[in-house]
């Protein structure tokens, strides 16, 4: 489990970094400084995903679209540690995929007891399982990956849990395939210069660090068979079928059936109702803007698909706003 000590560490960067890149003040917790003004800080993920991008756009959003709230960025080793960030009170706001939120809110996997307090404000966009090898690996399919080295994303990220069940199902771990935690950049970088066959990212299609690997040298997209799919699906409730399109990466030719689940804007459920109310006003308005820069984002057009069928109930704030659009069931 991340310690505070660790959340304070990477707070620290991420509000160094953005005072580098946007001139946004650093700081977290939801409190207020001169003329009132609220500072959060969103938990996000490693730089090379699409967690890291969505986290700016949508701290750029939200103090964009109110003057009263400004939203810092701070990265992590993503989804576990932005849940227990969001609940030791060290985040305010933090993008976690469906399927931890669905494992910490009920206490299962890598969580020992239920995060009863994680809420979520709106599905963001769908993390979705890719996996790049170089063409001279020779690999097509995922399975083809056995006794190779294999990138899986960083210790209890997500990228690496969902990694490690469709190695359980494909029967990966026989043949002495190993298994690497790294970051997505890195590990696309390490995949370059060979010291590593393979690497998984599960993120918003296209991950960054997987663009640029693709671009860097000739790749391929591997598959699933639909047996392995459905075998996957039935492993995890959050799982369901996504399609990466053709030409989502440099020299995909054809569309690659995979399987996705999707990434949810998180709270606790001790931030007030009003502030959340005015956080998920704010997403929703921008979410034109949001969709059009940034393809990962798309699905935010569907508006029942922001907040319906999630894994973990809605803050309270989020409900009401849902409620007053008219788009809850």
């Amino acid at each position: 489990m991340a310690d505070k000590g660790m959340w304070r560490k990477t707070l620290l960067m991420g509000a160094a970094l953005c005072l580098l890149l946007t001139g946004c003040g650093g700081g977290s917790g939801n409190g207020s400084g001169e003329d009132g003004l609220t500072v959060l800080t969103i938990g996000t993920a490693d730089s090379g995903g699409t967690m890291y991008t969505v986290g700016s756009a949508l701290a750029q959003a939200i103090t964009n679209g109110d003057s009263s709230i400004k939203v810092n960025i701070g990265a992590s080793t993503g989804s576990a540690m932005n849940v227990r960030g969001l609940v030791e009170g060290e985040i305010d706001l933090g993008l976690v995929s469906g399927d931890v939120a669905y494992a910490a809110y009920y206490g299962e996997d890598v969580f020992y007891q239920p995060m009863e307090s994680l809420r979520a404000v709106a599905a963001i966009y769908v993390s979705t399982s890719n996996w790049l090898a170089p063409q001279s690996v020779g690999a097509e399919y995922v399975h083809d990956l056995v006794g190779k080295r294999i990138g899986v994303g960083p210790q209890e990220s997500t990228s690496e849990l969902s990694a490690r069940t469709a190695v359980a199902v494909l029967g990966l771990d026989q043949g002495g395939t190993q298994l690497v935690n790294c970051g997505l950049g890195d590990g696309a970088r390490m995949v370059e210069q060979g010291e590593l066959d393979a690497i998984h990212g599960f993120s918003g299609a296209p991950v960054g660090g997987l663009t640029e690997l693709a671009q860097n040298q000739p790749c391929r997209l591997l598959k699933y068979t639909q047996e392995e799919l459905e075998d996957i699906l039935a492993e995890n409730r959050s799982y369901y079928p996504v399609t990466i399109p053709a030409g989502t990466y440099a020299g995909q030719e054809a569309d690659v059936e995979t399987f996705g689940v999707k990434c949810l804007l998180c709270v606790d459920a001790s931030m007030p109702q009003s502030q959340v109310y005015q956080i998920t006003q704010e997403i929703w308005a921008a979410t034109e803007k949001l969709t059009l820069e940034h393809p990962a984002l798309a699905e935010m057009a569907d508006r029942e698909f922001v907040c319906r069928d999630l894994p973990i109930p809605l803050h309270p704030g989020a409900w009401e706003f849902y409620e007053d659009q008219g788009v809850l069931e």
